[in-house]
């Protein structure tokens, strides 16, 4: 059996009694980029072994002529990106939509993104593609640049990897996750072959439905 680490996709840090009951956030900044030294703070004030990762604000990758272009804005989202991430000892989330397309110009410059970060043995950069990404096509690319690729175990066939890191969102007609839905998740993550699990729930009930998790994956 894995290790799994459940949790809720956050836009704020999570308070004694989420950190009391999930070992794991995904943390998302929509608005201004939070001081670094804050983060720090934050950190600090967690328990020990509680887990976290960082979605990279739209800021940090994106300019006025798109996302991943070199220059002096990218240098300045890459260094609050680096600094944020080890203020916070978190794992890196880089979620794209289909203004990434799968050209090969797109492709170098994700590749050239990706290569300029260096994590410390435990913290992982995740990729969680969007628009014409497929599995098919994402999960290859992902293995080649060395980085992990997000998927959603109930639609999609889990990428090959030690570290398996799912993302479950309410979306169209899966309004919440029951227990059914949580079963047949766990059942998909059961057969990846991964030691450890991530499993993010983006939702209006996400707190509880980690939390239901976690205790259907005990039992």
């Amino acid at each position: 059996m894995f290790r799994l680490y459940a949790g809720a996709l956050l836009d704020r840090p999570p308070g004694p009694k989420y950190v009391s009951s999930l070992p794991f956030a995904e943390l998302t900044f929509p608005g201004a980029l939070p001081k670094v030294t804050t983060l720090q703070r934050w950190r600090e004030s967690m328990p020990e072994g509680f887990e976290c990762a960082l979605v990279a604000p739209k800021a940090t990758f994106w300019s006025d002529k798109g996302p991943f272009r070199e220059g002096p804005a990218l240098d300045e989202g890459i260094a609050w990106l680096t600094a944020a991430r080890e203020a916070m000892r978190a794992h890196l989330v880089v979620p794209t939509t289909s203004a990434l397309t799968t050209s090969a110009r797109d492709r170098a410059r994700l590749e050239g993104f990706f290569d300029r970060f260096d994590l410390p043995e435990g913290r992982y950069v995740v990729w969680a593609p969007g628009g014409l990404w497929e599995a098919e096509l994402a999960h290859p690319f992902a293995a080649d640049l060395d980085v992990i690729c997000a998927y959603d175990p109930l639609q999609d066939d889990p990428p090959d990897g030690e570290i398996a890191y799912a993302r479950l969102a309410a979306l169209g007609g899966r309004r919440r996750f029951g227990e059914e839905l949580l079963l047949e998740a766990l059942d998909a993550l059961s057969i990846t072959g991964a030691e450890t699990a991530y499993v993010v729930i983006d939702s209006p009930r996400a707190v509880s439905e980690a939390t239901n998790l976690l205790r259907i994956a005990a039992e």
